[in-house]
């Protein structure tokens, strides 16, 4: 049996030769069936049913049976408040196609495909018109079906991919909105769960990127399913300039995923698979337990040094150099939206409920939970409140009391959300000795590092600093822990230290010639750190005198981080490390480590 598999199936008037010869292309290849995977028309008439009409022509062309689904812009003028009464495209779909329902099931004799279809969103939880959204009946139906005939392998067709996926996204478009997975504002991690812990889904083809087959994520492999990208086949809508459809040909003996390419106008290799044996053998989930338990791509730019803050157990923001804060979540390999788009921030800190970022000489504050907070609109308003400083910040850490100190200028101040009306209050309480390179907090106690390397240490009592240590490169501490690096003889030597106890240790493959801004350590408590240089990470447990290089994925480290610890934790057992991009087919990537 072989099956083509469209991608977003939009339209150009000026273009409809380019969809013929696709069209031409798939009746070439002589297939059983054709699944075309939703957004079906041009721009004027997508969305409405003129749009599924003037794609209609065109599908019925290779005259073989079509089973289609809907993708988010065939919903939009009918999810939330949409003009469109709702129902309005699924009439139509439903009579053009044949259909009982938009989403189903077709059976065969060792192969089950599942087919999830974009519905409208109600007007109350609308975050965005054109999110791929399926309702509760639909997944319980869908998730009741897959009991029916355990052992069976099953192939699930959707327009947008689950979350977890690990699949190539489009930051500034599909995460940027909020609409880059099934369900993103409702509930992603349902499919999470549904493939994760459901050995019959062995594959799985979305669309929704229009992104091609080239790229090395537009194949990946989680906990035994395999998730395919699906290409466009038009001129005007590819993102990387490749038009191509999808080729599975599934046999008694094996599986085989090709590419249809509409500019040669042939089959081709290009992200290729294949299974060699009876499709029954595909099923059996599979776990590995790994020092680095995720990776993901997260934006188009580094991670800034500094620039990985843990928001909450499952989820990191990654404020990156081209003016981004990302909100991604490791474990499910996935980046939710942006809380921020604009100049690239001087600092980022996490206090509660607040996310707090700097930039120029202002601080602001957004909410660290409410569906509003990611920036949908490029030119959308970030944060929610803002107060104006005299001079330009340079660094802010976290503040006790709901709130963040910020080196401003040659000033330390202190700034909260005062009152119920949410604006910030912000008051000057000291001068820096120095201009600050970075604020370093723990609890009430407070470091200033400026850039003659020495450490100043601040009293809230009477309100200013004292110097303290000297020759220090960089500094960090966390419950009652701290770890620095200093120079000595051309080495760098990690100091850590606590209330009572200080454990020096030299750093001998790391020579004075490393770059001073591109070190960075992290206190996880125990007198265990990790330490950035030369674009690599090494964990330290320095009472042990022990050093150990982690063997991160391709590219270089940029930025480390503690993730969110428990309470009352008192070393902390995972961190996350930001790369940069290996080249120019990969993107900057978060990994989360976990110690075993």
């Amino acid at each position: 049996m072989r099956i083509v598999i469209l991608g977003d199936f939009h339209l150009k008037p000026e273009d409809y030769g380019l969809t013929q010869a696709a069209m031409e292309d798939i009746a070439a290849s002589r297939p059983d069936l054709i699944i075309p995977l939703g957004d079906f028309g041009s721009q004027g008439k997508i969305g409405r049913i003129e749009g599924l009409e003037e794609a209609e022509r065109f599908l019925r062309y290779p005259a073989v049976p079509l089973r289609p689904i809907l993708g988010n812009h065939d919903l939009e003028c009918e999810s939330g408040n949409g003009e469109q009464p709702k129902g309005t495209i699924e009439t139509r779909f439903l009579d053009m196609f044949g259909l009982d329902k938009p989403y189903g099931v077709l059976e065969y004799e060792q192969v089950r495909f599942f087919f999830a279809s974009t519905e409208p969103q109600s007007p109350d939880s609308c975050y965005d018109v054109q999110e791929v959204f399926a309702t509760d009946e639909q997944f319980d139906w869908l998730k009741s079906k897959l009991q029916e005939r355990p052992g069976v392998p099953v192939i699930f067709f959707t327009h947008a991919p689950p979350v977890g996926s690990g699949l190539r996204t489009v930051p500034r478009v599909h995460v940027r909105s909020t609409n880059a997975y099934l369900d993103e504002n409702h509930d992603p991690y349902r499919w999470y769960e549904l493939f994760k812990h459901t050995p019959e889904i062995v594959m799985w083809f979305s669309a929704h990127y229009h992104l091609s087959h080239i790229h090395p994520d537009s194949h990946t492999y989680r906990f035994g399913t395999h998730f395919f990208i699906t290409g466009v086949h038009g001129a005007g809508f590819t993102r990387d300039g490749m038009r191509q459809s999808r080729i599975l040909d599934i046999g008694e003996q094996g599986i085989r995923v090709r590419t249809l390419d509409h500019i040669k106008r042939e089959v081709t290799e290009e992200g290729s698979w294949s299974h060699d044996g009876p499709p029954p053998a595909l099923i059996g989930k599979t776990e590995v337990a790994l020092s680095r338990k995720y990776a993901l791509s997260v934006g188009e730019a580094p991670a800034m040094a500094r620039g990985l803050v843990p928001l909450s157990a499952d989820r990191c923001l990654v404020s990156t150099e081209d003016g981004f804060t990302w909100e991604a979540e490791p474990r499910v390999e996935a980046v939710f939206g942006t809380v921020h788009i604009g100049p690239a921030l001087a600092g980022l800190a996490v206090t509660g409920e607040r996310i707090w970022m700097a930039w120029g000489n202002h601080v602001g504050c957004s909410s660290a939970r409410d569906p509003w907070r990611f920036v949908r609109d490029a030119n959308g308003p970030w944060p929610t409140v803002s107060s104006g400083l005299t001079e330009e910040v340079s660094a802010i850490a976290v503040h006790p009391e709901d709130g963040v100190w910020a080196a401003v200028g040659a000033a330390l101040w202190k700034i909260r959300a005062a009152d119920e009306s949410g604006k910030l209050s912000a008051e000057q309480v000291a001068d820096l000795p120095e201009p600050s390179l970075a604020l370093i907090a723990d609890g009430r106690s407070l470091w200033s590092l400026s850039g003659t390397g020495i450490l100043y240490v601040y009293s809230e009592q009477e309100r200013a600093f004292a110097a303290g240590r000297t020759g220090i490169l960089t500094w960090d501490a966390w419950r009652g822990y701290a770890a620095g690096l200093t120079r000595e003889n051309g080495q760098l030597k990690l100091i850590s230290l606590d209330g009572q106890r200080e454990f020096k240790l030299l750093l001998p493959d790391l020579a004075s010639g490393t770059d001073a801004a591109g070190l960075q350590v992290v206190c996880l408590g125990g007198h265990q750190a990790l330490v950035l240089a030369d674009g690599q990470v090494f964990f330290i447990v320095a009472k042990e005198h022990s050093v150990t290089r982690l063997e991160i994925a391709e590219g270089q480290a940029v930025s480390i981080s503690r993730s969110y610890p428990a309470r009352g934790e008192e070393v902390c057992g995972s961190f996350y490390v930001g790369l940069n991009a290996a080249n120019r087919d990969s993107r900057p990537k978060l990994e989360l480590w976990e110690k075993e």
